[in-house]
């Protein structure tokens, strides 16, 4: 049982950006996300209580989550590897502005949804961290992304994209 999350696999890689107290930014890598209301519009991320960014979010009250597409698979592996603690992550990546909170956004990624911080709850070894979605944009994305593909995680340290789009034929049941 200890990897049945792994059966729910691969998911869309985030990028979790927050705002460390001298100002900088710094990322982390999130698999572990989902939509949870549409009205309002809010999002759970799941991190471990005892990461940075976990504490930067309780902090700061905001957040913004970024899809990376393949081109970032270097800085996304980093990311992921490397704690903000003991690690600059502020040059990692190309940052932006936000639309609507002070916490930048990752120039270059496929999407971007800046959250303010709802609240935060302990759920087993993790917190669950839900986030009113106050901005969300991307680049490619009609419905589904076709592409380029969102880097999807597949758990531990690999990655892939998306293949083929498959549709439905007319004549399949729907």
């Amino acid at each position: 049982m200890d990897l049945y999350h792994r059966l729910l696999s691969p998911r869309v890689a985030a990028l979790i950006v927050t705002l460390r107290e001298n100002g900088l930014p710094n990322a982390m890598v999130a698999a572990w996300h989902t939509p949870v209301s549409i009205k309002p519009p809010i999002l759970a991320v799941s991190i471990a209580p005892g990461r940075l960014t976990r504490r930067l979010i309780q902090s700061a009250g905001e957040f913004t989550v970024n899809v990376p597409d393949a081109s970032l698979i270097k800085e996304v592996r980093i990311a992921g590897s490397r704690s903000g603690a003991s690690y600059d992550k502020s040059r990692l990546f190309r940052y932006a502005s936000g639309l609507r909170v002070r916490t930048p956004v990752i120039k270059n990624a496929l999407g971007c949804i800046e959250c303010t911080l709802n609240r935060i709850l302990e759920m087993g070894d993790h917190s669950v961290v839900f986030g009113n979605v106050v901005a969300a944009y991307a680049k490619g994305f009609r419905d589904v992304w076709i592409s380029p593909s969102p880097l999807l995680h597949l758990g531990s340290d690999y990655y892939t994209t998306m293949g083929r789009r498959l549709e439905l034929k007319n004549d399949e049941p729907k």
